[in-house]
């Protein structure tokens, strides 16, 4: 194995000087997006909080994966799942500005409305503005707390064998703590922010779908940010086309695994026809929303099943970079066909995806990437006290 005990990332100041004038343009044009279509501002502002969330704690969720397998696999490129969760406090922030626009996106915050449903008067035990904020402050204390937990475990391991041993069962025992705290609180973080737009209807599977988003969002970010540290030179010598494949073939495995729980809601809400189930995809496979409900299908699992079918396709950066790209943009909109919907038809807004969802989306993305560079710049790229480091980075396949 290369010695790296060396190496270590800067932000290239170009990059950085694009990433802050992106920034500032498109923070320009989403605050005009308040003013000029405010309901697309709020619906904006939610989905895009989601989705950066959603894969910072993709980061978290693949460290707390490796320790309670003890596996090896991610050791030599561990940096970049640490490095993802340094935006949750941001995201914290953001999702309480964000709430700032719940008359907009959550018809159970209105009073008047609530009153005249029977269906939302028994759910305002759950469904109120107070417990809802409540909920999500102990959401990202959980997260934030076990994130750092986790991290500085990972960047402190002792010399002996025996200590270390120690140290792998400490990191395991945290790890899966965290594991079970992220399924419970990640799927009331998805019925909060998402599925309570629409509130007299539910999925019960609803929280594994936005889990294999997340999942997959999460593989892209980690391939794509890999392969671009690849590209300058980091890493070469502890990551090869081995560890790029398996990433492949998680992409691959976990698309299809999306599209599964995708075909699973729709065919057996379909099949049962119940009013108060259909009206869900009676509403987004009709009139203008037909296009992006289908379209959304084809880019999340079509493209990145028939490109990454072959192993030739794993291993070869320019396909994984692609699909990467492709995977990315396919779970925003995704999000977008959750979200917008409901709330669109309630405004008799038409289907849209123009300049402020574009826009809003590189404000929020190029926040995310300056975050992430920041992070990733504070330690040396390979923590080499790791002793699953070596059998990481011999990975074949």
């Amino acid at each position: 194995m290369k010695n790296l005990n060396d190496s270590s990332y800067e932000i290239n100041p170009t990059l950085k000087q694009y990433l802050l004038i992106t920034l500032g343009v498109c923070a320009l044009i989403t605050a005009v997006s308040y003013f000029h279509a405010p309901v697309r501002f709020w619906v904006n502002i939610l989905i895009n909080n989601f989705y950066f969330v959603s894969l910072a704690l993709s980061g978290l969720f693949f460290l707390a994966l490796q320790n309670i397998t003890n596996s090896s696999w991610m050791r030599t490129y561990q940096r970049i799942p640490q490095a993802m969760t340094a935006f949750l406090p941001w995201g914290l922030g953001l999702m309480l500005l964000g709430f700032l626009g719940h008359h907009t996106l959550y018809e159970w915050t209105h009073t008047a409305e609530v009153l005249k449903d029977p269906v939302l008067i028994k759910k305002t035990a759950y469904l109120n503005v107070t417990f809802f904020l409540i909920r999500l402050v102990v959401y990202f204390a959980l997260w934030i707390t076990a994130s750092r937990l986790i991290n500085v475990l990972m960047n402190s391991w002792p010399s002996s064998p025996k200590q270390q041993e120690a140290h792998s069962g400490k990191l395991a025992r945290v790890s899966a703590i965290t594991m079970v705290v992220f399924a419970l609180s990640f799927a009331l973080f998805s019925y909060d922010s998402l599925m309570s737009v629409e509130p007299h209807w539910f999925s019960t599977i609803y929280s594994v779908y936005t889990f294999s988003g997340l999942f997959v969002s999460g593989i892209a970010f980690i391939t794509l940010s890999l392969l671009v540290l690849r590209l300058f030179g980091h890493l070469d010598g502890i990551v090869t086309r081995d560890h790029f494949h398996d990433l492949g073939k998680w992409m691959f495995g976990m698309s299809t695994f999306w599209a599964y729980i995708w075909f699973c809601q729709y065919m057996l809400i379909w099949y049962s026809n119940i009013p108060e189930e259909t009206e869900y995809y009676i509403l987004r496979d009709h009139d203008n929303w037909t296009w992006l409900f289908w379209s959304n299908f084809v880019i999340c699992f079509a493209v990145p099943f028939f490109i990454l079918l072959k192993r030739e396709s794993k291993r070869n950066y320019i396909a994984l970079a692609g699909v990467s790209i492709v995977l990315l943009v396919g779970h925003w909109v995704d999000l977008y066909t959750l979200v917008a919907p409901k709330i669109y038809e309630h405004y008799k807004i038409l289907a849209v995806i123009g300049p402020y969802e574009i826009l809003s989306a590189f404000l929020f993305a190029s926040g995310y990437v300056l975050i992430f560079l920041k992070k990733l710049q504070t330690r040396k790229l390979i923590v080499d006290s790791d002793p699953y480091l070596e059998e990481g980075s011999h990975l074949h396949q």
